[in-house]
């Protein structure tokens, strides 16, 4: 098996695992500002739904670059941020398309996380660079036709 193969593998388990804590810390900070809202009879704003994106944001991005360095992904800051800006329009994306704000399927989520990391670093290996570019062409395309879909579907563009 060649190198990049075990660092796909390695850097699809750190977006894994990254998209888990993202869906953990939305699910938590949506309970919480419905638990602190609850009582409410008038407009209620918390902290919570920041608290969980700030939380996420301080445990992703160091376990990203904590993986990207023990691979030798070079450059390292930047692949680093690539990996947590794709995810960040993954997870938006998700959160948009679904019914209550919020990825409804883990499975999807982890999955669809776990690209992030993975295209990015197709894109810093010189011989592979065109096709990680290609690939995240294709996801953000994808994404973007379904935002459009799912307005357009539900009446927003009428």
């Amino acid at each position: 098996m060649s190198k990049i193969y075990g660092v796909l593998a390695v850097s699809a388990v750190a977006g894994a695992v990254t998209g888990w804590l993202a869906r953990v810390l939305w699910l938590w900070s949506i309970a919480e500002d419905e638990r602190s809202c609850a009582d409410s009879v008038t407009l209620c704003f918390s902290l919570y739904p920041l608290a969980g994106i700030g939380l996420w944001a301080f445990l992703a991005i160091p376990v990203l670059l904590l993986v990207l360095w023990m691979l030798d992904v070079r450059p390292l800051k930047s692949t680093a941020a690539a990996s947590f800006a794709l995810q960040w329009f993954i997870i938006v994306v998700l959160a948009g398309l679904s019914r209550q704000d919020l990825p409804e399927s883990a499975a999807l989520n982890v999955g669809v996380m776990a690209l992030g990391p993975v295209l990015v670093v197709l894109c810093a290996d010189p011989a592979r660079r065109t096709a990680g570019l290609a690939s995240i062409g294709v996801l953000v395309t994808t994404c973007l036709f379904l935002v459009w879909f799912s307005l357009h579907v539900s009446g927003y563009f009428l």
